[in-house]
């Protein structure tokens, strides 16, 4: 059994039943679980102390006591241990309030299914957490001996950042150096204490090292403030990319050696190793939330210059194209820090391309041996990619869930309105010949209202069927590009004349595996939509696109669920009305319509269901007022076979 997947669970609920089912849910996911039920306060407190638990899933209406009352009890004991709050009749927007106190999620009863995905994250942050702290507790143990075995040994390192020549300075080397804590770390003021026939070395050395890739040692002499200082110079230069390189260097005071030279190298090279290394992005800050060091996870996931953000303050700097709420709970959890009290927050993140990734973040306090603070830490693990798997799969789900639906109800459902269109046809044609019958004229309005009705009734029941037989299909290879020359000319000879149709689909056969009727009801839908979209357009386009693209060089990168290597991208635009951000989540939802009596709210569902069984995806842009582009990746055949 995979050490991961064991679970020790105390499920606070006073309903034997809640409890079966959410062993049961658990179980279902491949957990292996202990579980022990409390119902009263008292086995609570009794059970909370008894045994080491990984999660606690409790409900919030107790029969002594509440979910409140739960939350704080365990952040009393153990802050990281989480807390997920299964219960109803609740308001959702209560949610926020348990998250404040420390729950680590809220789920209604109704979304049990979720708990799975729920406790599969917070049982692999909690004991991440454990062992990043003792990561930590080592780390900082490092760099207090580090700090130490610097002042006992006078050593001090600096490092240069070329071509824009930043420089740092350890505190040990403005001591050495005999400079203020606040003088601008520039190496020229550490030349300007040598002798000059070292000086003018130093200028040669220095020459070398930005040439080339080398290390150079020696023994110079400082002029400082309180006197000549005998010091061993090394320098090290290290390029990182094609025009940026590093010099990294120490000073070492030698006029009264010591023998912990060689254990304040090691150090030094421990908490480089465990800062730099480390599969968390870290943020080292001051107390005002400055930011004073990132690791190198920190620069890749960000995408953001260690040099660029240094001194400035991390909410407002990294984090300052983040939505309200996120910005909320960083600012909370430096709060907590500050106190000493570690936050765990759930955070978006807006890239500088506009791009949106997920983290995970952690803040807590490092502190020297009597307790005081010294730094703020932020941890953050990415898990962008997780977010959009559980999206896709609970989009699988519904689309799932209605094939279901379709199956049970849709061709008895046809059946019945077969029927009913048959005697409303047979009514008009009789009652068209009474044309002088006054009673019965009168009533043909609405007998032709009845036979729209059962017409986009029918049509309904056709989209749903639709959806069930997306899984039986019959794909073959074929020219993608043929086939939509083909359905454009269909829909060119429908197509309103005042709308404007581009179209760029280049002059390279694109095989792909696809059923041909679900292509035209790919296009079709799509076209459909824009028309809607640019009835109150002045001057309507329509523009259609393909191109050959690479996984690594195009947006997908950042879906996370991709397979292939190479796709062909269908480019579907329009500069009709664009859809309202509120909402641009919920298109691909069955049923969701903005069309009012006159959708279905199955046109851009089936899509979504036809593309990913072909093993590809949809993506959507839209701005309101300027229009609306759908992004189609259908996975690319080289040859047809």
């Amino acid at each position: 059994m995979d050490i991961q997947k064991k679970l020790n669970v105390l499920i606070v609920e006073d309903s034997l039943a809640s409890y079966k089912a959410i062993v049961s849910v658990l179980q279902n996911f491949g957990f292996s679980i202990f579980a022990e039920r409390a119902e009263w306060k008292a086995e609570f407190e009794q059970r909370i102390k008894d045994e080491t638990w990984d999660i606690i899933i409790s409900d919030f209406y107790l029969p002594d006591f509440d979910g409140r009352y739960v939350i704080s009890r365990v952040k009393e004991i153990n802050p990281d241990l989480p807390v997920i709050l299964v219960t109803e009749f609740l308001p959702e927007e209560a949610a926020s309030e348990f998250l404040n106190l420390g729950a680590a999620e809220f789920l209604p009863k109704s979304s049990i299914i979720k708990l799975p995905f729920v406790v599969n994250r917070e049982l692999e942050a909690y004991r991440l957490k454990i062992s990043q702290k003792k990561a930590w507790d080592m780390l900082v143990h490092g760099e207090e001996l580090l700090t130490r075995s610097q002042k006992i040994s006078h050593l001090g390192h600096f490092e240069v950042i070329f071509p824009e020549k930043n420089t740092l300075w350890s505190l040990e080397l403005y001591r050495i150096l005999g400079f203020d804590f606040g003088e601008i770390p520039l190496m020229e003021k550490v030349w300007s204490l040598l002798d000059p026939t070292e000086h003018e070395h130093i200028k040669i050395v220095w020459e070398d090292l930005l040439k080339d890739n080398h290390s150079k040692e020696m023994i110079v002499t400082l002029n400082t403030k309180v006197g000549k200082k005998k010091a061993n110079l090394w320098l090290e230069a290290e390029r990182f990319e094609e025009s940026r390189f590093r010099i990294f260097g120490t000073i070492h005071d030698i006029s009264d050696l010591s023998e912990l030279e060689h254990s304040i190298q090691l150090n030094e090279q421990l908490f480089k190793g465990i800062f730099n290394n480390s599969s968390q992005a870290i943020f080292l800050l001051d107390l005002q939330g400055h930011v004073i060091r990132m690791n190198r996870t920190a620069v890749l996931s960000f995408e953001r210059d260690e040099t660029d953000v240094q001194g400035l303050e991390l909410i407002r700097s990294i984090f300052s194209n983040s939505d309200q709420e996120s910005i909320k709970k960083l600012t909370y959890g430096m709060k907590l820090a500050l106190k000493n009290q570690s936050f765990e927050v759930f955070v978006s993140y807006s890239l500088l391309d506009g791009r949106e990734k997920y983290f995970d973040c952690d803040f807590y306090s490092l502190t020297d041996s009597s307790g005081k603070i010294l730094y703020i830490v932020l941890e953050a693990k990415d898990i962008t990619e997780k977010i959009v798997l559980e999206r896709a799969y609970a989009q699988s789900q519904k689309l799932e869930a209605l094939g279901t639906f379709a199956g049970g109800i849709a061709h008895d459902f046809n059946n019945l309105l077969t029927p009913m269109l048959a005697y409303v046809s047979y009514l008009n044609s009789e009652w068209s010949k009474t044309e002088t019958n006054e009673a019965i004229q009168k009533s043909l309005p609405a007998i032709e209202g009845i036979s729209k009705s059962l017409d986009r009734a029918k049509n309904l029941i056709q989209q749903i069927l639709t959806y069930s037989k997306i899984d039986n299909s019959i794909s073959k290879q074929l020219d993608l590009r043929e086939h939509l020359l083909q359905v454009l000319q269909e829909v060119r000879t429908v197509s309103s004349n005042q709308i404007t149709l581009f179209t760029d689909l280049g002059n390279e056969p694109a095989y792909v595996n696809a059923d041909p009727i679900q292509i035209f009801q790919i296009l079709s839908n799509l076209y459909e939509n824009a028309v809607f979209a640019l009835q109150e357009s002045p001057n309507p386009k329509i523009t259609i696109s393909l191109s050959k693209i690479l996984y690594e060089k195009s947006e997908l990168l950042h879906v996370g669920f991709m397979k292939n290597t190479e796709y062909w991208k269908l480019g579907f635009a329009d500069n009709g009305s664009g859809i309202l951000p509120e909402i641009i989540e919920k298109i691909f939802d069955p049923f969701f319509t903005t069309k009012g009596g006159k959708g279905t709210g199955l046109g851009l569902p089936i899509i979504y269901g036809i593309m990913v069984k072909m093993g590809g995806t949809i993506l959507v842009n839209s701005s309101v007022d300027k229009g609306t582009e759908f992004d189609l990746y259908f996975p690319a055949w080289k040859t047809m076979l």
